[in-house]
C-alpha cells in the first residue's frame, strides 16, 4: 500500500492532506563482528572487556511541525491555519506554499498528532504553465532541503543520492530509521513531484468517521 497522499491526494488550498502506509525497505545486514580466538587457558591472558555498548541511531523527525512551518514561513511562504486532517482522525494539518520566480509552485504540509508531535510531512514542486513533465532536477533542491528541514542535514543528506536516483518515478520508498520515506507523482501526473516521511503510528491512523 502506498502513502495516502500519493494514492488518494489533497487541495493544498483546502487544506485536505491524504498520506498512507508503505512497505518498509528491510535494513541492511551489519558488517560482521571481529572475534579473537580463543586460549587454551585462561591463566593465558585476560578475558576479553565487554565491547562498550553502541549509540542509538536518531529516530523520528529532528525538529517539531511549529519549528518547521515557522522555517518555511521565514523564507517567504504563506502558510493557512492548522485544520484537522482529512483522512486521520484526532491528526491536524498545516499547508505552506510558494511561487518561485521561475512560476513553479513550492508547497510543503505537516501532519501532527493529537498529542501535537509531527507525524508525516510532505513537500512538492509543481511546474510552471508551460511545463507539462517536471524535469527532476528543477525540483530536487527543494525536496532534498525538506528532507533535512524535518530530519535535519546530516540524515537528511544521507538520502540525497536516493532522492536523486528515484526522483520523477511514479513511487519509490524507503525507510531511515522509523519513518517510512516516499517519493511519488500523483495519477501519473509528472507536473508535480512528491516526497513524504512519515510515522508508522500515522499510516495506520483510522479514517474521520464518515470517510472511506
Amino acid at each position: 500500500m502506498g502513502f495516502r497522499y500519493a494514492l488518494v491526494g489533497a487541495t493544498l488550498a483546502a487544506l485536505v492532506l491524504a498520506c498512507g502506509g508503505v512497505t518498509p525497505t528491510p535494513s541492511p545486514t551489519p558488517p560482521p563482528v571481529a572475534i579473537a580466538p580463543t586460549t587454551s587457558s585462561a591463566t593465558e591472558a585476560p578475558p576479553a572487556a565487554s565491547p562498550a555498548p553502541s549509540p542509538s541511531l536518531p529516530t523520528g523527525f529532528a525538529f517539531d511541525a511549529e519549528s518547521v512551518v515557522g522555517y518555511y514561513a521565514g523564507i517567504g511562504y504563506t502558510c493557512a491555519a492548522p485544520a484537522p486532517s482529512a483522512l486521520a482522525d484526532g491528526y491536524s494539518f498545516t499547508s505552506c506554499e510558494l511561487v518561485d520566480g521561475d512560476g513553479r509552485t513550492l508547497a510543503i504540509g505537516v501532519v501532527t498528532d493529537p498529542e501535537d508531535e509531527l507525524a508525516d510531512g510532505f513537500a512538492s514542486v509543481s511546474g510552471a504553465a508551460s511545463e507539462r513533465v517536471l524535469e527532476p532536477a528543477a525540483a530536487f533542491e527543494p525536496l532534498a532541503g525538506f528532507l533535512g528541514a524535518l530530519l535535519g542535514a546530516v540524515r537528511g543528506d544521507s538520502l540525497r543520492a536516493w532522492l536523486a536516483s528515484h526522483l520523477g518515478e511514479d513511487y519509490a520508498e524507503t525507510t531511515i530509521g522509523d519513518l517510512q520515506v516516499a517519493t511519488y507523482v500523483r495519477g501519473g501526473d509528472h507536473s508535480t513531484l512528491y516526497v513524504e516521511l512519515a510515522t508508522q503510528a500515522y499510516l495506520d491512523a483510522p479514517a474521520p468517521s464518515g470517510r472511506p
